[in-house]
């Protein structure tokens, strides 16, 4: 197993981990007659999550970027342009999902969609605490612009072993996902923790702003 498949298991892991901390009741999505993903749409989802993860990271843990060094949001940067053509491809399959299953305008949900990945994911970041979420996620994004395009869909492969976090489950495998409505909600019930000593109070507090499309 690659060193990204592992880094991303772990930070799977981590999150629902968070999730279930802040709400036990939180369980495997079972099967629903709602909405759903053909394996292609949940494959999608899954590198949009990734990529969306990456750029909070970059916002979040500023703080740890050194002088003379690439920062992590300009790494970030620089793995959207590597990887530009099959990140468009992730987007174009998800607005087809919203054309596909909502009666609005497709690529305004898209773009509402990623802005509570992004939102969902900063509200990890306050749950853990600063230091704890950018301690176990800053090495990602190193990992991933490391890795090369076909060692980040395997991490990421719909099949892959584990529960995803998604906006919606499989239509041909309904579990095991955790719905994405459930985690955020989740999310926002996590009383936040005081910062540890020795980060100040910007960097440990702040809450990166995020936009519905990816800089």
């Amino acid at each position: 197993m690659s060193f990204f498949r592992q880094a991303v298991r772990a930070i799977g892991a981590s999150a629902l981990a968070t999730l279930i901390a802040a709400s036990p009741v939180l369980a495997a999505a079972p099967a629903s007659k709602g909405p759903c993903y053909t394996v292609p749409e949940f494959a999608a989802e899954q590198g949009i999550r990734l990529h969306t993860e990456l750029m909070v990271i970059g916002l979040t843990c500023q703080y740890l970027d050194a002088p003379g060094q690439i920062s992590l949001f300009n790494q970030y940067k620089q793995f959207t342009l590597k990887h530009q053509s099959r990140i468009q491809d992730w987007e174009k399959t998800l607005v087809g999902y919203f054309k596909r299953t909502t009666k609005g305008n497709a690529t305004r949900g898209f773009d509402s969609f990623r802005t509570r990945l992004a939102n969902e994911t900063s509200q990890r970041a306050i749950a853990l605490t600063t230091p704890v979420f950018c301690g176990t996620h800053a090495p990602l994004v190193a990992q991933a612009m490391a890795a090369s395009l076909a060692e980040i869909e395997g991490g990421l492969s719909p099949d892959a072993a584990g529960v995803r976090m998604a906006n919606a489950p499989r239509c041909d495998k309904p579990a095991p996902t955790v719905l994405m409505a459930d985690a955020a909600a989740a999310a926002n019930a996590a009383p936040p923790r005081a910062p540890s000593a020795g980060v100040s109070g910007a960097a440990a507090g702040a809450k990166p702003k995020v936009k519905s499309k990816a800089e």
